[in-house]
């Protein structure tokens, strides 16, 4: 599996790797600005993640998830191959965020000090703040099972609080109850961004 340590993308095939019991090897990137094919598993988009199985290579998460899912867990316990209306919507507006927030942040990387200042930024950064209101509108945090929506919506919330780019999280409060009654299962906490981080440094990895 290519990806980066925190990369929300990455993580949301590691925890289901992780519920599966599915041993891997994980093969980070130097850096989210690096333009050799290579160091995507070869992925002419220059993103991640990228799953390498055998003789298959698959890119983008959500293809990965099912792909991963059809051979490891075909009566799709998580619910990621659901069609429910509700279920697709729920995943487009996390995406929309997690890429948004992506995007800010290369960007802002990239040299662009004062983001506020390009229209197309401040409307990225809207955005991300009317899938938030969204999203917590159509989150009940005492719903007892855990799926696919959880998994990638637990990703993209951890990954906004550590990389602070977006303010007023505050007022999600169904968001966070809902993230932080799962924050300890096991899947869940062995990849939050500290512990990615913590791993990727044991491992030797180094950002470029």
């Amino acid at each position: 599996l290519y990806g980066t340590p925190l990369s929300h993308f990455t993580r949301k095939i590691r925890i289901l790797l992780a519920e599966f019991g599915v041993a891997f090897d994980f093969v980070r990137a130097p850096s989210i600005l690096a333009t050799a094919s290579s160091s995507y598993g070869e992925n002419p988009l220059l993103r991640v993640p990228v799953l390498v199985d055998g003789g298959a290579t698959v890119i983008e998460s959500d293809h990965i998830a099912r792909y991963v899912v059809g051979k490891y867990d075909p009566a799709d316990r998580f619910g990621v191959r659901s069609e429910r209306a509700e279920d697709m919507n729920r995943l487009a507006v996390v995406n929309g965020i997690m890429n948004n927030e992506v995007v800010l942040i290369l960007a802002k990387r990239g040299g662009l000090a004062d983001l506020e200042s390009v229209a197309y930024f401040r409307k990225l950064a809207t955005a991300i703040d009317g899938g938030l209101a969204w999203l917590d509108g159509h989150t009940d945090p005492d719903e007892a099972a855990f799926d696919y929506g959880d998994i990638v919506t637990i990703c993209m919330w951890q990954h906004v609080l550590h990389y602070e780019m977006v303010h007023g999280l505050d007022a999600y409060r169904r968001i966070a109850a809902r993230v932080a009654r799962f924050a300890e299962r096991p899947s869940i906490a062995s990849t939050a961004p500290a512990a990615s981080l913590a791993e990727a440094a044991a491992a030797g990895w180094k950002p470029a």
